[in-house]
């Protein structure tokens, strides 16, 4: 990772991707459209295997890296439940895989606005009993985890599961976790001058075509408001000038104080979910989802 670029090389073509795609401008179609042009670049390791797959019924690609242990990692990705989808986050979720050696499951969990909550969450729920329903596949051999939207619907899973009494997984990954959306709603969240992906009025928007009247305070919508203990290992990034920071710092304090596992890392000078394009920087950035994957790996290991 040191040979790769240092950040602020990448903050500017960074910028203009993301106004470009998430343009005030234009429709959801269009912004999903431009979200898969720009990410691209970079795709999987090489050697990573990418096909379609449906599991409860619901569309998934599976990436398998060279050398797989037996197991999944479920991927949820980002893109405030309204873009983003397994095409845009093969990097992410490839190098994710390889250095687990799991196969992944990255989920295309169905969008709003024309699929509000709880759409996502009852896609995630069906993904989960699928899996676990496969013979042989213990679920302490299964981790979860998800960026921005994606690990809030991480953690809404795991709220969900614990409540019916199912069983959890071995650990869940938050990269830039949205926890909180009242904040949003009531246009409350403090801003970050250093951002460059995200702005209070790109998550408004995000929180009123995902939520459609639901209210806010659900924890199944904002799973920091709800009650924390008996959830498995958390491995938490933040990111120091993203918008959405005190999400996960907050989660950290709550999770521990109800008396959970938690590996907390927040990387100083980077924005929003800049693992995305981490393949292409130096150290420490660089190497955050391989760190994320071994935090996880270790409770995996000890539960399996």
């Amino acid at each position: 990772m040191s040979r790769g670029l240092k950040p602020a090389a990448l903050r500017p073509a960074t910028h203009a991707l993301g106004r470009w795609s998430l343009s005030p401008r234009i429709d959801w179609p269009t912004a999903r459209r431009r979200v898969e042009l720009a990410t691209r670049f970079p795709g999987p390791p090489r050697g990573t295997a990418v096909r379609p797959v449906r599991i409860g019924g619901v569309a998934a690609e599976e990436l398998t890296p060279p050398h797989c242990a037996e197991g999944v990692l479920v991927y949820f990705h980002g893109g405030g439940y309204v873009v983003g989808s397994p095409r845009s986050h093969r990097s992410l979720v490839g190098r994710m895989a390889g250095a687990l050696g799991l196969r992944a499951i990255s989920v295309a969990y169905r969008l709003a606005p024309e699929h509000p909550h709880p759409a996502a969450l009852e896609d995630a729920r069906a993904v989960w009993r699928g899996l676990i329903a496969q013979p042989g596949l213990d679920p302490g051999r299964i981790v979860v985890a998800g960026d921005s939207a994606g690990g809030g619907l991480t953690l809404a899973l795991a709220l969900s599961l614990r409540d019916a009494g199912e069983p959890l997984p071995a650990a869940l990954g938050l990269i830039s976790p949205w926890l909180d959306l009242t904040l949003d709603v009531a246009g409350r969240r403090p801003p970050a001058p250093r951002e460059i992906l995200l702005n209070r009025g790109l998550l408004r928007a995000f929180a009123a075509a995902f939520l459609a009247g639901a209210s806010a305070e659900d924890p199944a919508v904002s799973p920091l408001l709800g009650d924390l203990a008996g959830l498995p290992p958390l491995v938490v990034h933040t990111a120091g000038e993203e918008l959405i920071r005190a999400d996960g710092e907050r989660l950290v304090t709550r999770a521990r104080d109800a008396g959970v596992t938690v590996t907390a890392e927040e990387i100083p000078g980077l924005w929003h979910d800049f693992h995305m394009t981490a393949a292409l920087m130096s150290e420490p950035a660089g190497g955050a989802p391989l760190r994320m994957a071994g935090a996880l790996r270790a409770h995996f290991a000890g539960g399996g």
